[in-house]
């Protein structure tokens, strides 16, 4: 419907697009007579790359991901015409997108204040075409249809949620962040329409069905990453990629078959090895969080491992001091171990105090049958792959630097 009615649009506008490009061709050569022999040289430069890109389009794209603190990793998008900026996360373990409304009052939710909020009215490239609320784990709002434009990447007329009114989880309280594009398989979506990335291939703004993740913990930038859709990036890998089957879709689920904590004992000049997950375990790639979430019954003893004491009900914490000193951690996924130092499963945090606090990542499991899910304190020391035609998730080690 949303596609139909644009369509529609853009035919009864036509005639001005023609008149309005004529209008520029002529604004364009006066521009041209005026300006300066190396304005000429910039000025058909520009031109010369937009018409390659429009024989050539780009099959891939990279975005660059900035974080908040140690906890959130996002990228800036624009909804609408002209552009409403936003944060937002692409989350793994989400199927839809949603960003806040304009209805979202700070009077009745106080989380809107800091939100940046979605007026359709303000886009001419809106389309309104749903008046029944969406209503999915406690976001409550309506559905619409815009475009979203990232990078180089234009998406049109693309469903999503606008929301109005947010639960009462931590998680939504603390997000930074203002929304989520979902990159979760297509039966995770609540929303009836294509998804973003399943768009993305639909509209061949992309050629391959795989996606990329590249996150760091370089303290020195705001940066936090690179999130490549439509394929891979070899300069970040050393080594060979390791693939993993998808066990379940819907999340990007696999079987993991050992966690392993590596403790130098110092008094016995060894190591100690402690594992867990000694037969297979299954586990979620979630892109939305630093967290690591284990199993409950073993979520006392890893961090009792480890060496953390408890921060509060939800989280460990450790000396910032002593975080280099910490155990070594080993993934065995693929029948290939994957090491985890300390500063990648190490979150800091500012606590009320306004100190820093150094928590661990490793939380209880929200997911059902003691699934593991694996957030930025596993993802930020590998690179991983979404392959989404063959149904299998690639780990490889960073390449240095």
């Amino acid at each position: 419907m949303c596609r139909t009615i644009l369509i529609l649009v853009l035919y009864v506008l036509s005639p001005l697009t023609s008149i309005a490009t004529e209008n520029n061709d002529l604004r364009l050569q006066l521009l041209k007579e005026q300006r300066l022999p190396q304005n000429d040289i910039r000025l058909q430069y520009h031109t010369e790359v937009k018409q390659n890109l429009k024989k050539n389009p780009p099959t891939n794209e990279n975005i660059t991901l900035f974080k908040y603190l140690d906890s959130e990793y996002y990228a800036q998008v624009r909804v609408g015409k002209p552009g409403q900026i936003f944060n937002v996360i692409f989350d793994t373990t989400w199927g839809d997108m949603w960003i806040p409304s304009k209805l979202c009052s700070s009077k009745v939710d106080p989380i809107c204040a800091h939100k940046t909020k979605y007026d359709p009215d303000e886009s001419s490239t809106n389309i309104p075409i749903n008046s029944e609320p969406f209503n999915v784990s406690g976001l409550i709002g309506n559905l619409t249809c815009d475009t979203v434009r990232l990078a180089h990447l234009n998406v049109s007329d693309l469903v999503f949620a606008e929301i109005r009114q947010f639960p009462n989880i931590s998680d939504y309280r603390t997000m930074y962040a203002d929304g989520i594009i979902g990159l979760g398989y297509n039966n995770l979506a609540q929303i009836d329409s294509v998804p973003f990335f399943y768009k993305l291939l639909q509209d061949r703004k992309i050629e391959k069905p795989i996606f990329s993740l590249y996150l760091n913990r370089d303290i020195t930038t705001k940066k936090g990453g690179i999130i490549f859709l439509g394929g891979i990036e070899p300069k970040h890998i050393d080594g060979a990629m390791t693939y993993v089957p998808v066990t379940k879709k819907g999340y990007w689920q696999f079987q993991m078959t050992q966690f392993t904590i590596i403790k130098y004992n110092v008094k016995e000049k060894n190591k100690l090895y402690y594992s867990f997950c000694d037969t297979p375990c299954q586990a979620v790639v979630d892109s939305s969080t630093n967290k690591i979430g284990v199993p409950e019954e073993q979520w006392v003893a890893i961090n009792d491992r480890i060496g953390a004491t408890l921060y509060d009900q939800e989280r460990y914490s450790v000396d910032c001091s002593k975080v280099n000193k910490l155990p070594i951690l080993t993934l065995n996924i693929g029948g290939r171990n994957f090491t985890v130092k300390p500063r990648h499963y190490i979150q800091k945090v500012e606590n009320t105090k306004a100190n820093m606090a150094c928590l661990t990542t490793f939380v209880k499991t929200e997911l059902p049958q003691n699934t593991w899910t694996l957030g930025g304190g596993f993802l930020s020391s590998v690179y991983t792959t979404f392959d989404l035609e063959q149904n299998r998730i690639g780990f490889a080690n960073l390449a240095s630097g």
